[in-house]
This record gives structure tokens, sequence and C-alpha cells, in this order.
């Protein structure tokens, strides 16, 4: 099934720095998405004081937009973690 979505995901944090470096590192991991989806998806990761926003843009299968989201949703928790170890 084809779909377009067009989706703004927040994080709170109350942290600015913690915030900044979650999104630094998301945003990292979103650039790297594979060639064969940048025409189809677009992930941009920004943050703002202690708050991390990632706006979605999507055209194509709903699998694959499920699969994008669950990586963006692990990225975020790797880089949550590792901010606690620092």
């Amino acid at each position: 099934m084809k779909i377009r979505v067009e989706a703004e995901i927040v994080w709170h944090y109350g942290d600015a720095r913690k915030a900044e470096a979650i999104a630094r590192a998301v945003q990292v991991d979103n650039e790297g998405i594979p060639e064969s989806l940048k025409k189809s998806l677009n992930l941009e990761t920004r943050w703002d004081d202690g708050t991390v926003r990632t706006k979605v843009k999507y055209s194509g299968e709903i699998d694959t937009l499920i699969k994008a989201l669950d990586d963006l949703v692990f990225s975020v928790k790797i880089a949550e973690e590792m901010t606690e170890k620092v």
C-alpha cells in the first residue's frame, strides 16, 4: 500500500546539552540513509533547548516507513544511552 506522510516526532529532555548531543548523533545517522530511499524519504533532526524534533517526509510503501521509523527510534535510544554514560 502506497502512502504519503509528513510528520514531526518530538522528544522532550529538559536538558539543552543532552538534546543537542542526541540530535547531532541522530542527524548523522539520518544522513546515512541508502541512496535508493533518498528520493522517497527525508528525515531532518534538530534541537531547541531541551527538545529534539525530527521531521519526516515519506512517499512509498508503508512497510518501508515502519522500518525507517524503527531505525530512527533505535538511533535515539542508542544516543540516549551514550549521553547517560558520559
